[in-house]
């Protein structure tokens, strides 16, 4: 019996195993959880995700002038660029708990922060970093914060990064903090920062501007490969709190806090005022560490960039689902993978990557019901934290030197000789 309909003619069938290219979508969009009490209702409706570009002057506009989500887009703009971010505005509270409560919200109704786990489906666009800036900051009634807790639940679905301000005045109260997390999409940061409002500093929660500190570095480098640290940051005068730190030593409070999963800020150049003070000056991020308890996933870069690999992957093979199961489609999606992390390896994203076949997981029975397994492997590039030079001495220079002083000796002697 023929396989194909009669057909008198020429025809062309689609065969073939070549490979797919893989996009990577926009991975730099903030998530801002904010108050906007002033905020028009029809353009920012509460409990739900809007989306917005900080160029948009029209439209912040209309978010009013007090609340939390100006100073979201302020801290963004003053590191030079401009940014896509989702906002979820929450009523603000008769008091401080009231507020939180209303930015915790529920799952069951996606009301404030669980509202960005819709964020895809409702604007569009998905947030890769989260903030609530100032309400998730400090332990509550000798606890971990609320917020910080419902942020972070919403920072483990979308595989996004969460950044929190610890908030303590000191860095006991900071490392306190840091003991309520052990997940790798937290990213801490300590202390809070002084900026200018009406010609006075006030104090603010530093995570908006280390978001900011996030996305410049990804546009800089064309993705989310790289560490935020070691940027100076626009838009503060300095931190809430002195934190010492000595360039070659490791006893001080910036090695401390870092080891402990907390980013910090350090000054460009050190300042000790009388008696040896530590002058609160710092401007430039410091830290490279999430707060897992996996070694293998410490590295902030490192955590986004497997996120984006396995939210890339899960978004572009729709392609090959219901056709035949074939050895041109196996191949064909193996090569378009293989591409895709050829592709990280040449910009410096992953050391190396490759695609394989396992018959051993694809079993006849597997295979029979229509199911197929492609396993890889990638190792995402570390930043580098610890930078040691090996100091010696070498006896072995003194022999260059008696031979070099013997060379000009010959030389200058001889031609003394043939002078007289």
């Amino acid at each position: 019996m023929p396989v194909a309909p009669f057909n008198h003619g020429t025809r062309v069938l689609r065969l073939g195993d070549e490979p797919r290219p893989i996009a990577v979508s926009d991975v730099s969009t903030l998530g801002a959880l904010v108050t906007a009490p002033d905020a028009d209702n029809t353009a920012f409706p509460l409990d739900e995700p809007v989306h917005l570009y900080t160029h948009e002057t029209e439209k912040i506009a209309l978010l009013g002038t007090t609340g939390t989500a100006l100073d979201v887009i302020n801290a963004v703009k003053a590191q030079g660029i401009e940014a896509s971010i989702v906002m979820v505005r929450v009523a603000e509270g008769a008091d401080a708990e009231a507020t939180r409560a209303n930015m915790v919200g529920t799952a069951a109704s996606q009301t404030g922060a669980h509202a960005f786990a819709y964020a895809l489906g409702h604007v569009g666009v998905e947030p890769d970093l989260l903030i609530a800036p100032g309400y998730a900051a400090t332990r509550i009634a000798d606890a971990k914060n609320p917020v910080a807790d419902a942020v972070e639940q919403i920072a483990k679905k979308l595989q996004a990064i969460a950044i929190f301000d610890t908030g303590g005045p000191t860095r006991e109260d900071s490392l306190a903090y840091r003991a309520d997390f052990s997940d790798r999409f937290a990213y801490l940061v300590d202390p809070m920062v002084r900026v200018a409002a009406e010609g006075a500093p006030v104090v603010k929660p530093a995570a908006p501007y280390a978001a900011g500190l996030f996305i410049k570095r990804d546009k800089e480098k064309g993705g989310p490969y790289w560490s935020p640290s070691n940027q100076d940051c626009g838009g503060i005068l300095g931190i809430a709190r002195p934190v010492s730190f000595y360039e070659g030593e490791v006893d001080h409070e910036a090695n401390l806090l870092n080891e402990a999963g907390i980013a910090t800020f350090i000054p460009a150049r050190l300042v000790q005022g009388a008696g040896g003070t530590f002058a609160a000056n710092g401007r430039i991020l410091w830290g490279n560490r999430t707060t897992s308890t996996d070694p293998l996933w410490q590295f902030v870069n490192v955590v986004r960039t497997r996120a984006l690999i396995e939210k890339t992957i899960s978004r572009s093979f729709r392609w090959a689902n219901d056709q035949n199961l074939s050895p041109q489609l196996v191949i064909a999606i193996m090569r378009s993978l293989q591409q895709f992390l050829d592709e990280l390896k040449a910009v410096g994203a992953i050391l190396g990557g490759d695609v394989y076949w396992d018959r051993d997981v694809n079993t006849n029975a597997a295979l029979r019901s229509g199911k197929l397994r492609i396993e890889f492997d990638a190792e995402e590039a570390p930043p580098l934290e610890d930078l040691t030079f090996g100091s010696r001495r070498n006896e072995v220079y003194f022999d260059l030197l008696a031979d070099e002083i013997n060379r000009r000796i010959s030389v200058s002697f001889e031609r003394v000789g043939e002078a007289a």
